[in-house]
């Protein structure tokens, strides 16, 4: 049987906040949308989250954070996305990693892309500009929003 859940594409900022002291109250909200939303999704990430999770410095909470998200469903940028992943960078102003987190959670069909990014992903002119970019490519519109907004 298919899964019915809708499919929700994490960034790297979510299992970041999950363990992030020095910002308690996101720590908190993330912890809490953590194990009382999430479960209402087919959770899914790719492996631009685990190499940035691979670069935390501190050995034990990598440990930790990878624990965190080994068994979600891990999607491996491919060829497709990195093409999406360049017309997000010629009409944005954002970091490569986060067009290609964009880009991967559209290819692989997810309706949502939760993020605590607000500089880059969260925000009502990008998500806009996103959406025309995969009109224009022949990709279904993605809901861009924060855990403060995800129901569930």
């Amino acid at each position: 049987m298919a899964n019915s859940l809708p499919r929700l594409y994490l960034d790297t900022t979510i299992p970041s906040a999950y363990y992030n002291e020095r910002q308690w109250e996101r720590q908190l909200f993330t912890q809490r949308t953590w194990h009382e939303k999430l479960p209402n999704y087919h959770l899914v990430i790719s492996n631009v989250t685990f190499k940035e999770l691979g670069a935390t410095t501190n050995r034990r909470k990598r440990k930790k954070l990878v624990a965190l998200v080994r068994h979600l469903e891990t999607r491996v940028t491919t060829a497709t996305s990195k093409l999406l992943t360049n017309e997000y960078l010629k009409r944005l102003n954002i970091p490569e990693n986060d067009a290609m987190h964009i880009a991967t959670a559209t290819i692989f069909n997810c309706e949502i892309l939760l993020s605590w990014n607000f500089t880059h992903m969260v925000n009502s002119s990008n998500k806009q500009k996103i959406n025309e970019i995969n009109a224009l490519n022949g990709y279904n519109a993605i809901t861009i929003i924060s855990p403060y907004e995800l129901r569930g």
